[in-house]
């Protein structure tokens, strides 16, 4: 699980520098050759963290819709760092609010064995 959550933690610094590369750049990526690629990792990353589901709500600040809402901006970050129209405001406010939840499942995770 360890090895998981920091491959996950590793993810989403790439979507930030990806996404920091499309503002500087004033360039998108192509759909086809690297947004689906790079989603379709980030899908099989979640499929296998949302098998843990279960232990993950153990821990006491975590709860189902809480889960739910942290997969879903992982997902939706997957895609928004690709392209420039995306707003850095709203980007960075996902950003932080799933690199604060992958940290604190992963340093809580001694808690769930």
């Amino acid at each position: 699980m360890q090895q998981l959550l920091t491959q996950l933690l590793n993810d989403v610094s790439e979507m930030q520098q990806k996404f920091e590369y499309v503002k500087s750049s004033d360039t998108d990526y192509d759909f086809y050759s690297d947004v689906v690629p790079f989603t379709q990792q980030i899908d099989h990353q979640l499929s296998k963290f949302c098998s843990l589901e279960t232990q993950i709500l153990q821990l006491s600040y975590m709860n189902k819709q809480k889960f739910d809402l942290l997969v879903s901006n992982i997902e939706s970050l997957s895609v928004e760092c690709h392209f420039k129209r995306t707003s850095r405001k709203l980007f960075t406010e996902k950003l932080k609010a799933v690199q604060y939840d992958l940290s604190y499942i992963l340093r809580n995770e001694s808690l769930l064995w």
